[in-house]
């Protein structure tokens, strides 16, 4: 079985060899272990590639050097262990949207830098591309507290901005399902804090919900799975991702609660694992990791599938913990009891 094989079966529920594996990596990492990083990621590689991101420039080059990312949006990155602040909204009046000039990101040119790496790659890992971020975007353009008063206080405005990132998602999500090598389109927005979610969930449904559903309907009317990424404490809207057809969930397990979240998730959503990169991953011991990596496939995982092994490495992270991280998810087998 090889690894794209191995990452439809888990998603699919239909019996994987083992637990698949993805890589999740901050610049401090890097810089911190060098190439012993990268020959241990050869020792125990992805079984999932990535083969297209929809922005750049969020990282920039330098800590302290100030770069533009794909839509015009500043930013500074303070460290190597976050990918930066924006210091320039160009939305943050709203009189610059009438004339504003969203990015193309499903040219020509950036497709067929997609077709080559699935070219290369020959169906041999996973594939997945990159279909943007909706509800960070507009507080990129916008700011984050102007976008959050403005949700109340200009709806109208709000719903404006939404649909011109809206339009642009869709176009790229519908070029890239026509590319029959591709297996699956990941989705990303930061929807919780560490305790709920950053609106009430009934904004939610009726602001975002609907675009959401339109996006993931797109992915999966084309035969594509539907990634979904968000940290923070997101139970509330848990439901509603897999109602409208999420079926691969990248949340902060430890944010939300292990037993809270196989509640609505096992056996219905594929579960991409985040082990605790707070308290667990930096500050544990290698057993610990290991037996959060057990936890986490006992409360999502089974001999169907329904769980994909990952950990997010940050300078802080030991090495002996990036290593127990890496060998538990390879070798764990509780989930076939």
């Amino acid at each position: 079985m090889n690894s794209r094989e191995r990452v439809i079966r888990a998603i699919e529920r239909s019996g994987p060899d083992r637990l698949p594996l993805t890589h999740a990596t901050l610049p401090g990492a890097f810089v911190r272990y060098g190439p012993m990083l990268d020959d241990l990621y050869r020792r125990y590689p992805s079984d999932v590639h990535n083969v297209g991101g929809a922005t750049s420039g969020e990282y920039g080059t330098r800590i302290g050097v100030p770069s533009r990312d794909t839509w015009g949006s500043l930013w500074v990155r303070h460290t190597d262990e976050h990918k930066g602040q924006v210091v320039h909204c160009p939305l943050a009046d709203w009189d610059a949207l009438a004339t504003f000039e969203p990015p193309d990101t499903s040219s020509e040119a950036i497709i067929a830098e997609v077709e080559g790496r699935l070219n290369a790659n020959a169906g041999r890992l996973y594939t997945m591309a990159d279909g943007d971020t909706l509800w960070q975007r507009m507080f990129y353009l916008h700011g984050y507290q102007a976008t959050l008063e403005d949700l109340l206080l200009y709806p109208e405005r709000c719903a404006a901005l939404r649909e011109m990132i809206l339009s642009v998602m869709i176009r790229r999500v519908e070029r890239l399902c026509q590319l029959p090598a591709l297996d699956g389109i990941h989705y990303r927005d930061d929807w919780g804090t560490q305790q709920a979610l950053m609106i009430r969930p009934e904004l939610w449904r009726t602001f975002f919900k609907p675009a959401y559903a339109r996006l993931f309907g797109l992915a999966r009317d084309a035969g594509k799975h539907v990634w979904f990424h968000s940290d923070g404490a997101i139970a509330a809207i848990v439901p509603d991702l897999i109602e409208i057809g999420v079926q691969v969930l990248n949340p902060q397990v430890d944010a939300i609660g292990r037993e809270r979240l196989a509640a609505l998730c096992r056996g219905v959503v594929c579960i991409e694992a985040d082990i605790d990169r707070q308290w667990v991953l930096p500050y544990g011991t290698p057993e610990d990791v290991r037996a959060a990596v057990r936890a986490d496939v006992e409360a999502f995982g089974g001999p169907e599938g329904g769980y994909i092994g990952r950990g997010e490495m940050a300078g802080d992270v030991p090495w002996e913990n990036v290593v127990a991280l890496l060998d538990e998810i390879t070798r764990c087998r509780t989930w076939q009891s």
